[in-house]
């Protein structure tokens, strides 16, 4: 919409009105703005300006230099409009973490107005104090952001592209991850001296055999589980925080990570078995403790893991509840189980994602693997010369 009138000195006036895709409202949406110029000599160069201008404005083509946001601004207008939809509370909490340290480093400063080297200078102070894998994560989100800000014309380049940090490894908690024989020690230990009653033994041996997370775990009931095709699904976790997000109006469980990480896998008889035990527990969440119908927390579980590991006499540093994931990665590594199969059985987006988090043992992968390489190529350039000089003696 337009309005168009002929001023007193018979000069030409135009005022658009547009949904500014740059600037939007606490419930996502472009908030209504207006520009006016006047000084046209004729109705037509004003009607031109005001069609040609609403056109770019909508497009995101140009902005109004009265709205551009802050940085920190625009980071929250980001994450809400096109990440909060499709993440957990719990993952909302980290871009409102990355949102603080911006509005602590950068104040109100518009985004426009922030250069490379002012970046990287934030980078340099926010590295020094955060682990290798928490920079990592928040640059990312930071990257992603601008290059939405960079489509949407508000920046005309991202001032991310070229900066580097790395993290400060002292601030990395170094796990120290058992070894095969070791977690053969932790789940025969946990089924020797298992209770039904107390049920946290019984998903510590889960989380060994199918490499689930402790929420995925404690979100099992019984309808998850297949005895016959000897499956588990995967289709919610545990809510073990109240303002995690709630799974199908039930507020006992939340959704899952992501969309990968619903999945169904096979397991082992042992493990079926030794889950029926709970079954006289009467309840329909597999892990209920009978006492008081709740599963028991990460912390409590993870209590009964130190006990499992200090009286078996490991020195198992930053061991907990989760590092169980990474022995059953280390299990089916072990096993030559291939990468692509561990992938899909963790729940990853994608390959790429479970060789970054394994890098360790992929190395060691790669390391045999050209092993076994140079052995080949010099038994088959061995084979060739060999074939060459019999083929020299019959000729």
């Amino acid at each position: 919409m337009a309005t168009i009138k002929k001023l007193d000195n018979g000069k030409w006036f135009a005022r658009i009105f547009w949904n500014d895709i740059n600037d939007l409202d606490s419930n996502g949406k472009p908030k209504r703005k207006q520009k006016a110029k006047q000084g046209f000599k004729t109705k037509r160069e004003a009607e031109k300006w005001a069609r040609d201008t609403k056109v770019k404005f909508e497009n995101g083509e140009i902005v109004a230099k009265d709205v551009i946001p802050s940085f920190v601004e625009y980071f929250n207008q980001w994450a809400k409009t096109y990440r909060y939809p499709e993440i957990s509370e719990v993952t909302k909490r980290r871009y409102k973490e990355v949102a603080k340290h911006l509005k602590m480093n950068f104040g109100n400063r518009p985004i426009n107005k922030i250069t490379r080297m002012q970046y990287q200078i934030f980078l340099n102070k926010f590295s020094a104090k955060y682990a290798p894998s928490t920079v990592s994560k928040t640059r990312g989100l930071i990257k992603s952001a601008l290059d939405s800000a960079v489509a949407g014309k508000l920046i005309p380049v991202n001032f991310a592209l070229g900066t580097t940090a790395k993290g400060n490894k002292d601030k990395k908690k170094i796990v120290t991850y058992p070894t095969i024989e070791q977690i053969k020690g932790i789940q025969n230990l946990a089924y020797s001296t298992r209770n039904p009653n107390y049920p946290s033994k019984y998903m510590i041996i889960t989380a060994i055999l199918t490499g689930m997370r402790v929420g995925e775990v404690g979100g099992l009931t019984w309808d998850c589980i297949n005895f016959e095709s000897r499956t588990i699904s995967i289709e919610k976790a545990y809510r073990y925080v109240k303002y995690a997000d709630i799974y199908k109006n039930d507020e006992r469980f939340k959704p899952l990570k992501n969309e990968y990480s619903k999945r169904k896998i096979r397991v082992n008889p042992f493990l079926l078995d030794t889950l029926k035990e709970l079954k006289n527990n009467d309840s329909e969440l597999v892990f209920a403790s009978p006492f008081n119908g709740k599963v028991p927390s990460p912390t409590g579980a993870g209590k009964v893991l130190h006990k499992l590991v200090s009286d078996l006499g490991y020195n198992l540093e930053n061991f907990h509840f989760h590092s169980l994931r990474d022995c059953h990665v280390a299990l089916l590594h072990h096993l030559n189980i291939d990468w692509y199969a561990i992938s899909q059985r963790l729940g990853h987006k994608d390959l790429t994602m479970t060789l970054k988090e394994y890098a360790y043992l992929a190395d060691e992968d790669k390391k045999e693997s050209d092993e076994v390489i140079k052995d080949q190529l010099e038994d088959f350039s061995t084979e060739k010369v060999q074939l060459n000089c019999n083929y020299l003696k019959i000729v």
